[in-house]
């Protein structure tokens, strides 16, 4: 079976088909290898487990530091130490080792009335003493919600606290009996490092990478990636001020591999070749048209060509039509022409053809005597509104006929210039006599005896008529000449109408 038994849509249909089943089937194998959206769910839930994780044994510390204050807290010897009955609690109970074996770096103990009793401050891992300037006039906020805490029972409050630029979980309680009431011997209080030591420890429980972060170290979420999550703690004055940022070992996948991009190219290079050859077999007879075209349009043939040259019925029924319509064209166009240099209601000319006539003339500038007239209709607009439009037109129709007709010595060229205003260029080798000239299409149009009731100066249709004299003078712009020419239309309307008046350049 030849190609050139199917027709383009037989055609569409073949191809289409063809890449319909390769898309599908290039689709349903990217669809079975690569589950881009499953991955991304996939990881994502990996990832808040991941920080489920993290929050767990964050919530384990703040339990343990909770835990081994209220331990102290609920000890007798303590109440004792703040009524000022034990002296042996600091060398026993609140040594080096206590801090050590706590794993904290600041223990402090209040009277009832949030006085320090005793405090200090101590790096466990370096053996050295701290100042705890930083917070000696921030007790009363810092144990604000101690003091709202009831006296029946042992309660303690855990928050986290920046210290000197450095992140550290604070855990405050009242001071009870031993049994855990009659919580209203003081207050104590108990500060924990969260530092790298810390980070390590997590890192060591979850084996992510961890980084704990004060407001200050944290720079912003908008730099951080899609596999970063960050936990926001809030201190004593529930302001964030602690950021734990978590580096996640599960990633969210890449929205397409290496892989993946090097098999779509190269099914795109393969469409892309396809279509390349078909788009070829389709355009070809379409190049042929319009090289056709081309050569009719230079007026090397007659019609476009042979239409049995074509592959298709529907190509062939499509240059017998562009041979019809190119036929139509072409007397259009000369009709377009002549419309686009002549004026539709008076058959004169227009301003562009006024425009190309002058150009002409500029060339023979010195050679040629040139003269150009504005004519006005007289009381046209009392014409339109008392006769009706229609008569108007015909009297603009009539008017440039006669213009055309009139008796003259020179070569002459009519065109309308807008509604009631027409333009004559005279030009000739002698000299021009203009106020005869305008004086002969002045009386012609007067001998049409067209009837105007409605004229003061007149019963019929008159004109007057402003004369630009340009002699053999170099030609000035259009412009230039029209606006000496409307100079002398103005003065003949002002001198009574039905008159010419010649002003020279």
């Amino acid at each position: 079976m030849k190609i050139s038994n199917f027709s383009v849509k037989q055609l569409t249909v073949l191809a289409s088909i063809f890449m319909a089943a390769t898309f599908v089937i290039c689709y349903l194998t990217f669809r079975y290898f690569f589950t881009y959206d499953l991955a991304v769910e996939r990881a994502f839930n990996q990832q808040q487990e991941e920080v489920h994780r993290v929050k767990t044994l964050l919530k384990l510390q703040k339990n343990e530091l909770a835990k081994n204050l209220m331990d102290y807290a609920s000890w007798d010897e303590i109440a004792d130490y703040i009524a000022g009955e034990n002296d042996d609690l600091l060398q026993d109970s609140l040594n080096d080792h206590t801090f050590s074996a706590l794993e904290v770096s600041g223990i402090f103990i209040f009277d009832p009335h949030v006085s320090l009793v005793w405090g200090r401050l101590y790096d466990y891992v370096k053996h050295k003493e701290l100042s705890y300037a930083p917070i000696r006039y921030k007790f009363g906020a810092l144990l604000a919600d101690s003091l709202r805490s009831p006296t029946d029972k042992l309660t303690s409050v855990v928050k986290f606290l920046v210290l000197d630029g450095q992140s550290h979980l604070m855990a405050t309680s009242r001071v009870c009996n031993s049994e855990g009431v009659d919580c209203d011997k003081g207050f104590m209080m108990m500060i924990k490092p969260v530092g790298q030591e810390f980070s390590g420890t997590l890192r060591q429980a979850t084996g992510l990478a961890v980084e704990i972060k004060t407001k200050d170290e944290f720079e912003s979420f908008d730099t951080l990636t899609e596999n970063v999550s960050v936990i926001e703690k809030l201190d004593f004055q529930n302001d964030s001020t602690v950021f734990v940022e978590i580096h996640h070992s599960v990633k969210i996948p890449d929205f397409i591999t290496w892989r993946e991009l090097s098999a779509v190219l190269a099914f795109a290079v393969f469409m892309f070749g396809f279509n390349l050859a078909l788009a070829h077999i389709i355009v070809r007879p379409v190049k042929r048209v319009c090289s056709a075209l081309d050569s009719l349009i230079s007026g090397n043939a007659s019609t476009l060509t042979e239409q049995d040259s074509f592959i298709s019925y529907e190509m062939r029924d499509f240059v017998y039509r562009i041979n019809e319509v190119f036929n139509q064209l072409e007397a259009k166009q000369k009709e377009l022409e002549w419309l686009a240099l002549h004026d539709a209601l008076t058959k004169v000319g227009n301003r562009r053809s006024l425009q190309q006539y002058w150009d002409a003339l500029v060339e023979q500038c010195g050679e040629r005597h040139i003269s150009l007239l504005l004519i006005d209709i007289d009381y046209f607009k009392p014409f339109n509104d008392h006769y009706g439009h229609i008569e108007g037109d015909h009297v603009l129709q009539q008017v440039a006929l006669c213009l055309e007709q009139a008796k003259t010595q020179c070569d002459k060229f009519v065109a309308r210039f807008g509604g009631e205003e027409f333009c004559v260029v005279l030009s000739s080798q002698a000299k021009i006599e203009n106020q005869q000239e305008a004086e002969w299409l002045r009386a012609a149009i007067v001998e049409l005896q067209i009837s105007h009731q409605y004229s003061p100066i007149a019963d019929c249709i008159t004109v007057s008529s402003g004369v630009a004299d340009c002699a053999l003078q170099p030609l000035e712009e259009l412009q230039d000449i029209f606006l000496v020419a409307d100079s002398a239309l103005y003065q003949a309307k002002d001198l009574g109408r039905n008159q010419c008046v010649v002003h020279s350049l």
